[in-house]
């Protein structure tokens, strides 16, 4: 136990949890998550990938703690707090196969509405997530000497991937490599790659789909069991002070969503919770109703700009459960403005 666990555990153990909880029992909150885990990837990326026992935690927590499941158009309606219980919101990034297969499925159980937040360039191309899985492979791979040949300028030679800087250049290299690849071809290249490294084909698994995204088909299911498909950027990107282009990317995904047969989405999340000052007439100009960011803390609709800067928490394995509870409790909240952070 870390010393900040503990000291959280003792606030918890005095009824701090509780009285800040009552304090702050008007104000919403909204939870982020992305992939579940069908392997071990949650040892490789805990913030990217969560275990379904996890989740179940967490929700059977809120549920007996008095929190309430709430949609993202009901946190920001300004003064909107539930005649009992703490508004609860969750979010999914990205669109992962493993969402639909893990997540979604408990999410519902415990009445949960969420909003999924489509990367429409990679749900159409739909193959595996070239960034993750380059990453996996290395991280499965360990401090390994490797020599690959047959890949090209930039990656053929000997690795020495126990060096952090060679590591980072062969990552670099093989995502260049794979973004080369036809959508189709991609799979095969990274089971190529794993070979080199070590990796056998059935540790990186691909067939599983723990490194892909939702099918159309999977998308309309979650969409009819209450999920709402929602906007994420045709590209993963929101860039700083590139207005124009930043709104025709949401343009481009609302497009690409309607046309998989999905209703009109609304909401908007910033890739990599990249933003700014911009961000709230982007949003506007664009037919977004709320934009969240990946700022933790409580929602307070304070003025129209506000909606289109909602903040998450965002949970994940490298979370314990202590401080789970102290940030839905709005401990951590508190903490972060008596100390300026």
């Amino acid at each position: 136990m870390t010393i900040k666990q503990a000291v959280l555990r003792a606030a918890k153990a005095a009824g701090v949890f509780a009285l800040v909880r009552a304090a702050t029992r008007r104000q919403p909150r909204i939870l982020c998550y992305h992939g579940g885990n069908l392997g071990d990837e949650r040892r490789y990326n805990p913030k990217l990938f969560c275990t379904r026992e996890q989740l179940r935690e967490r929700l059977e927590w809120l549920r007996r703690t008095g929190f309430v499941p709430a949609t993202l158009d009901e946190v920001a309606t300004p003064g909107f707090a539930p005649a009992k219980g703490i508004a609860v919101a969750i979010t999914l990034d990205d669109g992962w196969y493993s969402s639909w297969h893990d997540l979604l499925p408990s999410m519902a159980e415990y009445g949960y509405r969420p909003a999924l937040y489509l990367h429409t360039e990679a749900y159409e191309a739909g193959a595996p997530i070239i960034p993750v899985s380059v990453r996996y492979i290395l991280w499965k791979a360990g401090p390994v000497s490797a020599t690959l040949a047959g890949f090209g300028a930039g990656m053929d030679g000997q690795w020495t991937l126990a060096d952090r800087e060679a590591r980072h250049r062969l990552c670099a290299a093989a995502e260049a490599w794979l973004l080369a690849q036809a959508p189709q071809d991609v799979a095969p290249a990274l089971e190529r790659f794993a070979a080199a490294l070590g990796v056998a084909k059935a540790d990186l698994d691909l067939a599983s789909r723990r490194f892909s995204y939702m099918t159309r088909g999977e998308l309309q299911q979650a969409a009819a069991g209450g999920c709402s498909i929602e906007l994420h950027g045709h590209l993963h990107e929101y860039l700083p002070g590139q207005p124009e282009r930043n709104r025709a990317n949401i343009e481009l995904c609302r497009e690409k969503i309607v046309a998989a047969g999905l209703p009109h989405p609304t909401h908007y999340c910033y890739p990599s919770g990249a933003f700014d000052a911009q961000a709230p007439d982007v949003m506007r100009a664009a037919g977004v109703a709320t934009a969240t960011t990946c700022l933790p803390g409580l929602v307070r609709i304070k003025d129209d700009d506000t909606r289109y800067l909602l903040p998450r928490f965002l949970d994940g394995g490298d979370v314990s459960m202590i401080e789970f509870e102290a940030e839905m409790s709005g401990v951590l909240e508190l903490l972060r403005k008596l100390t300026g952070r």
